[in-house]
């Protein structure tokens, strides 16, 4: 089974998203609201895959992806910054792929779950 770990902080995102995987079989292992809750959901579970938001309270997505270079998980950002400096900094890390808000749930589907 496919796990996933949702790290963002609006709320009402991190609640359809966790009921949208339920509905396809994907195990969500670990919901978080922070950069650094995604780090310990990381470390606890490991999950295939973490869907990470970029701009979040105190520690952001990239405190993250800093601590999380050397995972084995698959690191999908949402966000819905979308400017040049923010998306040069991405490319120095390991991320599996970029999803604008508002998120398509199909597309990242589509990025975990390739046809």
């Amino acid at each position: 089974m496919i796990t996933v770990a949702i790290v963002d902080d609006e709320i009402a995102l991190t609640e359809l998203f966790t009921d949208l995987f339920e509905m396809e079989k994907i195990d969500v292992v670990g919901v978080g609201y922070d950069g650094k809750q995604a780090v310990e959901l990381c470390s606890k579970y490991n999950p295939d895959y973490l869907l990470l938001d970029l701009s979040m309270p105190e520690f952001d997505g990239f405190y993250a992806l800093e601590k999380l270079q050397n995972t084995s998980t698959k690191i999908i950002i949402t966000t819905g910054l979308i400017e040049e400096n923010i998306l040069n900094q991405l490319n120095k890390f390991p991320i599996l792929s970029v999803q604008y808000k508002p998120v398509d749930f199909n597309e990242v589907l589509k990025v975990m779950v390739p046809i």
